[in-house]
């Protein structure tokens, strides 16, 4: 078997349809089958449950406490039914729950930061298979140009009218191009693989096809609210804000240690002497002085967490800044860059393929400089398929910075 049979086979096996059915997906469907499938979203939402457990445990009054006691002496004995209850004062259990609840809620901010993560990388891959389409079509078209142009050439040939050089030399075009093809179509293969990771365990990769073209150009969002407003649109600065606003009431609730805490206890007494009894109550109040413990640890803590969340808040509001003005000054020029290409060297690229056709036919050139018009306007096209990619790439990159979602 040739050298170019096995390439062929080779693209033929990692084409999508060859043993599988074709699965055509769009940006969006992938992402919607990323959010229903994919293990990790589940494990993120199952870490907010926790949380949750959490704050209902905050929120609870301390259990009372039953206690029975019997005291005898000589002829007399007594009984003691008693129920203490910890009193909730200070609203020390009040602030505890408002911290558990501001960090549920900065727990699911970080959730949607993570799915962020997931969602950009998934829309990342997805360009990665289409560019792998692009340029696999933009080679297949080289290929069929260059072999319709062997079919000339051994005709020719066969009838004495043309050069074995000419024909040998545009062969061994044909067989560098096909193995640019066969490259590609490994490309495309791992990228099938790398998306179908994002779904349910098992789903076939061969066959997923991604739907759209890279001339897609979605409206770039608007980035010219203010710092702070860009930062707020953010999942992860939301996340950092409610955790500082957590250890506030923290701190809050670790002051009110410095004050008594109380508990009251009461129930049943009764009491026999020489054979008779009587029945009564018992009450019993009771205080515990903050002499040991008044807190000054827990503050310290606190203190020392909402610092710390509020620093790395600030930092992130400045990265996010500088971020959003990178990614969109790269998504804007990018664009720019792709579609001056396209006018500029793309469009006149096609054109010097049939100059250079029209001059060989008259002689005036030859098989070099045909080749050489067919080899440039192939080289523009995938030059702008990965300008195209570039710029699709840095929108998405945009996208990223300011926490946008393209899914609820």
């Amino acid at each position: 078997m040739s050298r170019r049979s096995l390439l062929w086979l080779a693209g033929l096996w990692l084409l999508p349809g060859g043993g599988a059915t074709a699965q055509t997906l769009s940006e969006s469907e992938a992402l919607a089958r990323m959010r229903t499938e994919y293990p990790q979203v589940q494990a993120l939402r199952l870490s907010v449950r926790e949380l949750e457990a959490d704050v209902r445990e905050r929120t609870v009054l301390v259990n009372p406490t039953v206690s029975y006691t019997r005291e005898d002496a000589g002829l007399t004995s007594d009984d003691f039914l008693l129920v203490t209850q910890d009193l909730p004062l200070w609203g020390r259990r009040r602030l505890r729950g408002e911290a558990a609840r501001d960090l549920v809620a900065a727990a699911e901010a970080d959730v949607d930061a993570e799915l962020l993560e997931v969602e950009t990388d998934v829309r990342l891959t997805f360009t990665d298979l289409l560019v792998a389409q692009e340029q696999a079509r933009a080679l297949e078209a080289g290929v069929a140009a260059l072999g319709a142009l062997v079919t000339v050439l051994q005709t020719r040939e066969t009838e004495g009218e043309g050069s074995r050089f000419d024909r040998l030399r545009v062969e061994r075009e044909v067989a560098d191009v096909e193995t640019d093809l066969a490259t590609v179509q490994i490309g495309r293969r791992v990228a099938q693989s790398r998306l179908t990771a994002f779904f349910a365990a098992g789903a076939d990769p061969e066959g997923v096809v991604a739907a759209g073209s890279l001339d897609e150009r979605p409206v770039l969002p608007d980035t010219s609210p203010s710092p702070t407003r860009l930062a707020e649109r953010r999942s992860d600065y939301r996340a950092l804000t409610l955790e500082a606003a957590s250890w506030e009431s923290e701190r809050s609730a670790a002051r009110r240690l410095r004050l008594p805490a109380a508990s009251l206890t009461g129930g049943v007494k009764r009491a026999a002497t020489l054979g008779s009894s009587d029945t009564g109550y018992a009450v019993t109040a009771a205080v515990s002085l903050p002499l040991f413990n008044r807190g000054e640890a827990q503050v310290a803590r606190a203190e020392a967490g909402r610092a710390r969340a509020e620093a790395e808040r600030h930092a992130l509001a400045a990265r996010i800044a500088a971020d959003v003005g990178a990614a969109a000054a790269i998504a804007t020029r990018y664009r720019a860059v792709a579609d001056r290409y396209r006018a500029d060297s793309v469009e006149r690229a096609a054109e010097l393929v049939m100059i250079a056709t029209a001059a060989y036919e008259e002689g005036e050139y030859g098989i070099l400089e045909l080749l050489d018009a067919h080899r440039g306007t192939l080289r523009a096209r995938l030059r702008l398929v990965d300008l195209s990619a570039a710029a699709r790439r840095a929108a998405i990159e945009l996208d990223h910075a300011l926490g946008e979602r393209l899914m609820p």
